[in-house]
């Protein structure tokens, strides 16, 4: 029997081969996904856009993350590996508008802008079109057969998620035996954090508690050389990296490396849709909240990245269940209305901001902190720290709607109006803001994995 490979293509990501045994696919929410495959050659291709043109006219560092730039590069790489422009056969997929509909969607309608830049760009290179499923309320895959150039596009809600009727929801006890099984953050971690979050201590004493742990200070160094945090400067040891990052970078790559290994205790039959999809998710969620606080000059600049870092952290309790009751739970899912804290709640009994909460309450995070966590789905409940669970509701809609294909959410919107006017900014302001999303080191990071 053959068994066919399948890589998942990130959003700003781009894939090219000859026929082989794989099949290349995108998650696609309001993203759009273009393939392309020419029979002569046996040559085709994936690209993942993310937004329609570049939000900046200075150098672009990933042009694979807009059509207007990363069609091109495709049909280029095409060309280079033998296809003709004429044998090429595109489909096209994605540029929904996922979850409940507001004016707000409809007037940004990024995909929408992405789905015809690409379809102008196919035009004048003189490929046809065989196949497009563009717009609509639901998320979908693209794939494409390398060996046979087969290409598919089909609703998530359509997948096999067959199962029982019911399930046995875990009782509480299930869920606190479950917590005290699993490995924690470090405490070195957290002591960094609190001691981070009271604003009293000094550089000195963050680097001294931290050389007591010497796995956490290898996994911190790690990052600090990584594309997310340092780009081309090398550092050798974690005192070369405080000097010239500074404070705030050594406790985000602290705090990082500790989430990772935290959400390693993930697989991918629960929340995750890849291996790591979790962590990715949250770091793509901390670095918008950084961007989303920036923007507004937000008194919560500093602690913005941490919040948003940490804000699913009940979801690796609720994972541990959810992998015997998924067809179940994604059932409930994709039926209308139907949020992930409704589905949560119905199959588990609890949903991942409540066992979030009080595994913060565990961990004697700061009240504000644990608010977030608790509240990031709806941020006007929150009694202390409003503003910035506000500022991760709005990083965490983001990453739901425009970096789908690593984990498992569906966030209400009803939120959505309300927020822009608290945060004051408006729909013009979102494209930047995506266009924040970490493209390198995410991507990278799967890859590898």
């Amino acid at each position: 029997m053959n068994y066919q490979n399948i890589e998942h293509i990130a959003a700003g990501q781009l894939k090219t081969g000859k026929a082989q045994s794989e099949i290349l696919q995108a998650h696609l929410g309001t993203c759009v996904g273009l393939a392309l495959y020419d029979q002569s050659s046996k040559t085709g291709g994936m690209i993942h856009i993310l937004l329609p043109e570049p939000t900046s006219s200075n150098n672009v560092e990933y042009p694979e993350k807009y059509a207007s730039t990363g069609v091109p590069i495709l049909i280029n790489k095409l060309m280079d590996m033998g296809a003709k422009p004429e044998n090429l056969k595109a489909t096209i997929a994605g540029g929904a508008l996922v979850g409940p509909v507001s004016h707000q969607d409809l007037n940004l309608d990024i995909g929408g802008r992405s789905s015809e830049i690409v379809v102008s760009i196919l035009k004048t290179s003189n490929i046809k079109t065989i196949k497009s499923e563009t717009g609509g309320f639901f998320t979908c895959t693209l794939e494409l057969d390398l060996d046979s150039g087969k290409t598919s596009i089909n609703p998530v809600s359509q997948n096999d998620f067959k199962s029982q009727e019911s399930v046995n929801v875990p009782s509480k006890g299930d869920i606190l035996k479950t917590i005290d099984q699993l490995k924690p953050i470090p405490q070195t971690a957290l002591k960094i954090l609190r001691m981070f979050q009271s604003g009293q201590h000094d550089i000195t004493q963050i680097t001294n508690e931290l050389a007591n742990d010497q796995v956490l200070s290898g996994q911190a160094l790690k990052l600090c050389n990584s594309a997310l945090f340092a780009g081309l400067v090398k550092f050798e040891s974690l005192k070369d990296a405080v000097l010239l990052l500074g404070e705030s970078m050594l406790i985000k790559t602290v705090i990082t490396a500790a989430v990772n290994e935290y959400f390693a205790q993930t697989g991918t039959s629960g929340y995750s849709l890849c291996k790591g999809g979790l962590f990715f998710h949250a770091v793509g969620v901390a670095t918008l909240s950084e961007k989303i606080a920036q923007k507004i000059e937000s008194s919560s600049i500093k602690s913005s990245y941490t919040a948003g870092l940490l804000h699913d952290i009940g979801k690796v309790i609720l994972d541990q269940f959810l992998a015997d009751r998924a067809p179940y739970f994604f059932r409930h899912l994709t039926q209308k209305n139907v949020s992930s804290l409704n589905a949560e709640k119905k199959v588990l009994g609890i949903t991942h901001c409540s066992a979030g909460a009080f595994l913060a309450q565990k961990w004697n995070f700061p009240e504000g902190l644990s608010q977030i966590i608790q509240f990031h789905h709806s941020p006007e409940k929150a009694k202390e720290n409003r503003e910035l669970t506000h500022i991760v509701y709005l990083a965490d809609l983001l990453m739901e709607k425009f970096y789908t294909g690593l984990d498992c959410e569906k966030m209400q919107t009803k939120s959505f109006k309300n927020t822009l006017k608290y945060l004051k900014l408006s729909m013009a302001d979102l494209p930047k803001l995506i266009d924040t999303i970490p493209m390198s080191s995410i991507n990278d990071d799967i890859k590898n994995q």
